[in-house]
C-alpha cells in the first residue's frame, strides 16, 4: 500500500466470538456475512469461521454475496434471506444455496424452476410475527407450505425474525421477543400439521440467541455478535472486536495562536499548537458528523481531531504529546495500546450511529488486511 490507511480484521477474534456463542447458546450457528461480514470482509470471515469449524453455515441477504461465497470455495450451508431474490432462482439452486420464502410471489417463481428442473428444491419458510418487514402472514403459512409441496418445493425450514430483542428486557414475560416466540411456535404446529417436512426451526438473532434461551431452537442466527458487539449478557465471557481503522501520521504542521484549521475555520488554536494531519476522512469511514468529537489514538494517547472532517483528511492536536512525530499509526477505531483504544460504541455516539453503521460503513476504498490466525 502506499497511503498507509487500512481496516485491521482479527479473524481469530471472529472465531473466538463464534465459538464463545456456540458454547453459550448450545445449538449450531449461522454466521450472518450479508454486508460484506458488516464491513469485515464475507468471504475471508467465511473461510476462517469454516476452517475453524465455528460456524455450521452463512446467512446472507442477496443471492449474488452468496454465489461469491461459493466461488471462493465456501461449501457449508448458506441461506439467502432476501428480498432481492426474483430472477436470481436459478443461481441459487445451481449454487446449491437455499432460498428463503417470504411471500407468495416468490414461491412462484422458485416453483417454476423446480419444474423446469424436474426436481424438488428445499427452502426456508419466513413468518411475520411482528417484524412487519419480510415473511408470510401467520394464517397464511400452512396454506403456503402445502402449496409448497404440491409445486415441487420442500419447506424444510421455518424462521421468523425478532423486532425488539436488542432492547426488550431479558426478564420481562410479557415482552415483544416472548409474544413473537410464542406466535412462532403456534405457527409450527400448524405448518407442520399441513404436512411440512420441517428439519430446521430458527428464530434468533445476536441478541435473542445470547439473551433469551427459550429462543434458540435449532440454530442461531448471530450477526453482530460475533463482530465482537452488541447486546450481551451481564457477566458473560469475554469477546472481542474484530475490527480496527488504523493510518499513519502524514505531516506534522504548527499552527499559529489564531489560525484556523480545515473548512470554514471550525477551529481555531487557542494556543501556539502542534496539529498531525492523517490521510483519511468521510470517504474512508470516518463520519463528518464526528467533527469536533472524534479522536484518535496515537503513541498511546487519545488526541482531539480538530476542525472539520473533509473528506480525505482529518487533523489530530497532538500539541500535548510532543513526540508524535510522521509515520507512527494512528488508531481511530478498535485497540491501542496504554489504555487508549477506541470503541465501535464510542466511535458511532460520535456522530449518531449504531455499530452496525459503523462497521458497515468502512468504505471499500479502504483495503481490509488480515491478522490473527484463526485458531
Amino acid at each position: 500500500m502506499i497511503r498507509r490507511t487500512r481496516v485491521e480484521v482479527d479473524l481469530a477474534a471472529i472465531v473466538a466470538n463464534a465459538r464463545t456463542v456456540r458454547a453459550m447458546t448450545g445449538t449450531e450457528v449461522f454466521a450472518v456475512v450479508k454486508a460484506d461480514g458488516y464491513g469485515h470482509g464475507a468471504v475471508a470471515v467465511a473461510r476462517a469461521l469454516t476452517a475453524a469449524r465455528a460456524a455450521a453455515g452463512f446467512c446472507v441477504s442477496l443471492v449474488e454475496e452468496g454465489v461469491a461465497l461459493r466461488d471462493a470455495g465456501v461449501a457449508a450451508p448458506v441461506l439467502v434471506l432476501g428480498p432481492s431474490q426474483h430472477g436470481g432462482e436459478d443461481d441459487m439452486v445451481t449454487a446449491g444455496l437455499t432460498p428463503v420464502l417470504g411471500s407468495p410471489e416468490d414461491l412462484a417463481a422458485l416453483a417454476v424452476v423446480a419444474r423446469r428442473r424436474g426436481r424438488t428444491i428445499e427452502a426456508h419458510l419466513k413468518v411475520d410475527t411482528g417484524m412487519g418487514r419480510l415473511g408470510v402472514a401467520e394464517a397464511e403459512a400452512p396454506r403456503l407450505a402445502a402449496e409448497a409441496a404440491r409445486t415441487g418445493v420442500a419447506v424444510i425450514g421455518l424462521m421468523t425474525h425478532f423486532a425488539c430483542a436488542d432492547t426488550d428486557d431479558p426478564d420481562g414475560p410479557g415482552s415483544m421477543t416472548r409474544d413473537q416466540l410464542r406466535r412462532f411456535r403456534d405457527v409450527d404446529r400448524a405448518v407442520t400439521a399441513a404436512g411440512a417436512p420441517l428439519r430446521v426451526r430458527h428464530a434468533a438473532n445476536s441478541s435473542g440467541a445470547l439473551l433469551f434461551p427459550e429462543a434458540r431452537l435449532d440454530l442461531v442466527r448471530t450477526g453482530i455478535a460475533i463482530y465482537g458487539h452488541g447486546r450481551w449478557p451481564a457477566g458473560s465471557a469475554p469477546r472481542a472486536s474484530a475490527m480496527r481503522l488504523v493510518t499513519e501520521v502524514a505531516q506534522i504542521r504548527t499552527v499559529a495562536e489564531g489560525a484556523s484549521v480545515g473548512y470554514g475555520a471550525a477551529w481555531r488554536a487557542s494556543r501556539t499548537s502542534r496539529v498531525a494531519i492523517l490521510p483519511l476522512g468521510y470517504a474512508d469511514g470516518l463520519p463528518r458528523r464526528a467533527s469536533g468529537r472524534a479522536q484518535a489514538a496515537i503513541r498511546g494517547h487519545r488526541v482531539p481531531l480538530v476542525g472539520v472532517i473533509s473528506m480525505d483528511i482529518a487533523v489530530a492536536d497532538v500539541t500535548d504529546v510532543p513526540e508524535i512525530t510522521v509515520g507512527d499509526a494512528a488508531v481511530l477505531l478498535g485497540r491501542a495500546s496504554g489504555g487508549a483504544s477506541i470503541s465501535v460504541a464510542e466511535y458511532g455516539a460520535w456522530a449518531g450511529l449504531s455499530e452496525y453503521d459503523v462497521t458497515c460503513g468502512m468504505s471499500k476504498r479502504v483495503p481490509r488486511t488480515y491478522v490473527g490466525e484463526p485458531p
